[in-house]
């Protein structure tokens, strides 16, 4: 029997060491930027299988240690390479990242564009945009280059030398600023909760980031670390007496996007001036302009999405060329969970945290500002 325990240390060892090597490759892999998201998670994928293969072989083998020898104290060698099993930490580092359920390095890429796309969906601003407007960058900063100025242009006679031209480029840099929080729960009412408490906790932590981006995306101004959407635009006050915007405001606002060559996409209404555009009558008649009030609730104006937010002062509406306004995104907003950090307390601490770079807006014309007068 003791030839067949010694075999069994021996290959224990051996399938531990090959373990921890590949644990060690698996870091350097995750950790390489060098790679494509397409060769890292096949690579990591395959690590992954590997690393559980090895796994079971050693508790099989460790079960096996356990049935030769049920009363003998464990020897020296044994506490060795029983130690290079994964604590609970490491085991949950490459295998638990990730909203809970999802698996960790097992779960292909769009699971983490689930993220994107449910703050998108709880963000106003963010849903304003189209997809080609938030840019992800992997750099300490996001610099977006900007065209100042371009002249040069002439009629020419024949024969002529050509004017030469002058473009004077500038840049917008943005630092990435880092939202974050962290919800604790006890194992007790996440056991017993009737719902999937698990993914609310994730789901309130996704609605409460996007929250906090949108209050700095549109009102955000030089003490912000976003800087906002009012604070970049074209403003037009309208006069006294005009207490609300109205359709024919937003058709002005339009044209003004128009004449600069812009493609007007997205109207944001502070919550009181979307409630009046849907209670706007026709002069002379008692016909709503938005339709009946048994119809669904008027979302467009001349095809272009009108969204409200609380985040808007009162009294305000922006019509804007969402392909002119861009949004850098450093990190995705991503759910992570422990069971260690407050182990003695056996409670679960879930943390959100997402890095933005700024909104930055091409031309000022391109986000037309439109507040009523005060009374």
């Amino acid at each position: 029997m003791t030839d067949c325990t010694d075999l069994y240390k021996r290959q224990a060892t051996t399938a531990l060491e090959e373990r921890k090597k590949l644990v060690t490759e698996l870091r350097s892999v995750e950790g390489d930027s060098s790679l494509s998201d397409a060769a890292k998670r096949s690579r990591v994928e395959r690590l992954d299988r590997d690393i559980m293969r090895l796994e079971a072989e050693v508790r099989s083998l460790a079960g096996g240690l356990g049935m030769l020898t049920p009363t003998a104290p464990p020897a020296s060698d044994e506490g060795s390479w029983r130690a290079l099993m994964p604590s609970l930490s490491e085991y949950r580092a490459l295998v638990a990242e990730g909203v809970p359920g999802d698996g960790g390095y097992t779960v292909s890429q769009q699971t983490a564009a689930k993220y994107v796309d449910a703050l998108k969906a709880k963000s106003t601003f963010l849903r304003g945009l189209p997809v080609e407007s938030i840019v992800p960058f992997s750099s300490a900063t996001f610099s977006v280059p900007q065209l100042v100025s371009s002249d040069g242009m002439d009629y020419v006679e024949e024969g002529q030398p050509l004017p030469e031209g002058d473009m004077v480029w500038g840049e917008v840099k943005f630092e990435p600023k880092k939202i974050g929080r962290i919800q604790w729960a006890s194992t007790e009412i996440l056991e017993d909760s009737a719902i999937d408490l698990r993914n609310s906790i994730a789901n309130n932590l996704l609605r409460d980031a996007s929250l906090k981006f949108d209050a700095d995306a549109f009102v955000g101004s030089g003490t912000n670390p976003i800087k906002g959407i009012l604070s970049q635009g074209t403003t037009t006050t309208l006069g006294t007496g005009k207490a609300a915007v109205t359709y024919d405001d937003l058709a002005d606002a339009v044209a003004r996007i128009e004449a600069m060559n812009g493609t007007p996409s997205i109207v944001w209404a502070s919550v009181d001036m979307a409630a009046s555009l849907r209670k706007e009558k026709a002069a002379g008649s008692g016909t709503y302009q938005a339709g009946s009030p048994t119809d669904s609730p008027a979302s467009t104006a001349w095809g272009l999405p009108i969204l409200a937010s609380a985040f808007l002062p009162a009294k305000t509406i922006v019509v804007a060329d969402g392909s002119r306004i861009v949004v850098g995104v450093r990190r995705n907003a991503t759910v992570r969970v422990s069971e260690d950090a407050r182990f003695d307390k056996d409670q679960v601490g879930f943390k959100l945290t997402m890095r933005l770079a700024g909104v930055s807006l091409a031309e000022a014309s391109s986000a037309q500002i439109v507040k009523a007068a005060a009374s």
